[in-house]
């Protein structure tokens, strides 16, 4: 009996030798040289998919593929090409490490940036390059000067929306002088798309210089661009900019008109007030809160009466908005400030958010218990916390 159960046991214990080599065999100890993987596009907000480590073939040393930050080499080890490398890691936190190094390190770093820009610059399609990403949010934290022409090359010409907005903002950040008539230069262009993104671009420093390229955009069939368009005159305090917002707040696709609404608040121009009243009868929830918003932050006092109106919207957040822009405008009516004592008990933790902000400025000192019961029963530490600002607030009042 036991010599069996010896065999047994035995022919176990072989066969998890052989499977266990089998798996050893099987694993990759290195990420092969020039291997890509594709990354699918996402929105700037969503976290990146794990595209594999891209090494050229005349690298003396590969770094490790690996799906934990311990695994990598210390980071001083590294030659600062290698760091670029890690840039395109399928380890997001491995990638910021290296960012965060390449920072430390200026003077060598952005001469490999740059060179790395320009070396993956020809990559088509328009999808989402987390190597040129990551280059470019780099040099935007280091600041150095020499990154602007390779930067305003990305904003005019780089196929990947993402690429191109973050190097826009490290345009900004870096504040070099010469972007701007870098950028005037690509105005010239005749290719449609690069003059469009130039003058996105200049949008971004308050030079109008772009505005006719931006309106001849705004009869584009591609709504993308129509909506950007809109977004940009947001940004410009042009004579031709109210005007043509105006115009965008009958386009028949909701996304611009609703950021025509918001463009027109961002302008900082009574003239707009009319017109945003107008959409506030818009069939589209979104377009409504944005113009009420807009109408709040330009002050537009004529406006309290027809936003009053939308407190009783069936849409939360028009609700919700409409009660901040009315206590932006001033307004102290009694039946505004009870009904919007209503909303602290809505069932909505946006629209309860939006209320308890709003009382601070639509209430009186007769408000307080009403509010105090409003924060005993509140459960959200974000609604407790602007409970509590206004509480203290309304009870100033009475001193």
């Amino acid at each position: 009996m036991f010599k069996r159960w010896a065999i047994v046991v035995g022919m176990a214990v072989g066969a998890c030798l052989v499977l266990a080599f089998a798996a050893l065999s099987l694993r990759p100890d290195t990420a092969s040289p020039g291997s890509t993987t594709l990354v699918k596009k996402v929105t700037p907000a969503q976290q990146l998919s794990k595209p594999t480590i891209r090494l050229e073939h005349d690298r003396a040393q590969a770094v490790p593929s690996s799906s934990t930050v311990d695994d990598y080499p210390a980071l001083d080890s590294l030659s600062v090409e290698q760091l670029v490398d890690m840039l395109d890691s399928q380890d997001n936190e491995a990638t910021k490490r290296a960012a965060r190094k390449l920072e430390t390190i200026p003077a060598e770093a952005v001469p490999a940036l740059i060179k790395r820009l320009s070396e993956t610059f020809t990559d088509k399609g328009g999808k989402f390059n987390k190597l040129r990403w990551w280059c470019v949010n780099t040099l935007g934290n280091i600041k150095d000067k020499r990154a602007t022409e390779v930067l305003v090359k990305c904003v005019a010409l780089d196929e990947d929306p993402h690429t191109r907005w973050r190097s826009i903002w490290a345009l900004n950040v870096i504040g070099d002088d010469r972007r701007i008539a870098l950028l005037k230069e690509h105005l010239k262009s005749k290719n449609e798309l690069e003059r469009f993104n130039a003058a996105t671009a200049l949008s971004t420093m308050d030079v109008d210089d772009g505005v006719k390229v931006i309106e001849e955009t705004m009869s584009s069939s591609d709504t993308w661009l129509r909506w950007q368009a809109v977004s940009a005159l947001g940004r410009v305090k042009s004579k031709e900019t109210l005007r043509l917002l105006v115009g965008c707040l009958k386009d028949p696709e909701d996304s611009v008109r609703q950021e025509a609404a918001m463009s027109l608040g961002r302008l900082e121009d009574i003239n707009a007030a009319p017109a945003l009243i107008e959409a506030l009868g818009d069939s589209k929830s979104g377009v409504r809160w944005r113009a009420a918003r807009s109408l709040g932050q330009l002050g537009a006092r004529d406006a309290i009466g027809e936003l009053i109106k939308l407190l009783d919207d069936k849409d939360a957040t028009v609700r919700g908005q409409t009660a901040v822009a009315l206590g932006d405008l001033g307004c102290k009516d009694r039946d505004v400030a009870k009904k919007v004592i209503q909303m602290l008990s809505d069932p909505d933790r946006d629209v309860r958010s939006n209320a308890a902000m709003a009382i601070s400025k639509i209430g009186t000192s007769d408000d307080v218990e009403a509010v105090n019961r409003a924060l005993a029963n509140e459960k959200e530490d974000r609604v407790r916390s602007k409970l509590e600002r206004s509480l203290r607030a309304l009870k100033s009042l009475s001193g």
